[in-house]
């Protein structure tokens, strides 16, 4: 099975010039006539947008790409959907006010402390423009979030947390909440920072049009799959549920996909206790890498979730290695 039978049977790739060779007249010289969605990459991990903001950086080689494609598409009747990239923000994250610390201090490189409001204005006005300026569809948040639950311990988060929950200093460190049973109000404070973070973007696009918006949770067994999504990461499936109503379930981003009816039924097994919140709203599937092996069992689970749609890369992206090695704790 190739791409293009992947779309002709209703896949909505996730399109973004620096992962592919394709420009938006070959993807749709070659793809147009089945296509019937397609998610266009608007602000890349890297902070750059790939249309002319009047908030963020434009990325000069692609600075008309997502404008330029979005309405092509729209005027074909292709649903489009946009995509943006959160606090995984390699040009904000250059400012030392806003960078993200892992506990003891040392610097999270191109992430963004998601507990900081004027980073929450920022993107709710990038995410403001497409809304505003594009005929999108939706908006998919993606990288909202901490890169594992050894962050963030800026002086900002500390302060707060101090401040918020009277503890008793305002310079410590993980082992220094799990040691003072304060490990929980702390686990709180970081699901309600990434709710309250995902609520200031979505309302900023609701304001200027009622578009489905999506946030992500990331789900993997070496990260526990809707447990550590939570305790690591801070996407929380209930907590989420209060900023969206569509959910983007992005899975297996690690670890290989499961290949026998074994292994998939361990998948539903873990998925189990939040099948009942998961038909409370709307889901989506996300995956990287997507290819004729995988796609049989993703639509087994598509079917299983209800999943609306499923949106895939053709590879995982460049900064994969690294992702990976912070997510999983494996020396980065």
């Amino acid at each position: 099975m190739t791409i293009k039978e992947i779309i002709d049977y209703g896949g909505t790739l996730v399109f973004d010039p620096l992962e592919t060779t394709l420009t938006p007249d070959d993807f749709l010289i070659k793809y147009g006539e089945i296509v019937n969605g397609i998610c266009l990459v608007a602000k890349s991990e890297f902070g750059t947008t790939y249309y002319p903001s009047g908030t963020a950086p434009a990325d000069e080689r692609f600075s008309q790409t997502f404008a330029a494609f979005a309405q092509v598409a729209t005027d074909l009747g292709i649903t489009t959907y946009a995509m943006i990239h959160g606090n995984k923000d390699s040009f904000f994250s250059r400012d030392p006010n806003f960078q993200m610390k892992k506990s003891g201090g040392r610097q999270i490189e191109h992430y963004v402390c998601p507990n900081q409001n004027g980073y929450w204005q920022y993107m709710g006005e990038i995410a403001s423009e497409i809304a505003k300026h594009t005929e999108v569809s939706g908006i998919i948040i993606k990288d909202f979030l901490y890169p594992r639950d050894t962050s963030c311990f800026c002086d900002h988060c500390k302060r707060t947390f101090a401040s918020d929950t009277n503890y008793h200093s305002r310079d410590f460190t993980l082992e220094n909440l799990k040691q003072d049973g304060k490990i929980n109000d702390w686990n709180t404070k970081r699901l309600e920072t990434i709710r309250d973070f995902s609520k200031t973007v979505v309302n900023r696009i609701h304001k200027e049009k009622k578009l489905d918006v999506m946030t992500e949770i990331l789900l993997d067994p070496k990260t526990d799959f809707f447990d550590g999504a939570s305790n690591h990461f801070g996407q929380d499936l209930n907590y989420i549920s209060q900023a969206v109503s569509h959910v983007l379930l992005h899975i297996y981003p690690w670890s290989d996909f499961p290949k026998t009816e074994t292994e998939l039924n361990k998948f539903y097994d873990e998925i189990k206790p939040k099948l009942s919140k998961l038909a409370e709203m709307e889901n989506s599937l996300y995956i990287w890498g997507l290819d004729l092996e995988k796609y049989p069992i993703a639509r087994q689970i598509q079917d299983t979730l209800g999943s609306r749609n499923i949106f895939f890369t053709e590879g995982n992206p460049p900064s994969y290695p690294d992702r990976r090695s912070l997510h999983l704790e494996l020396g980065v």
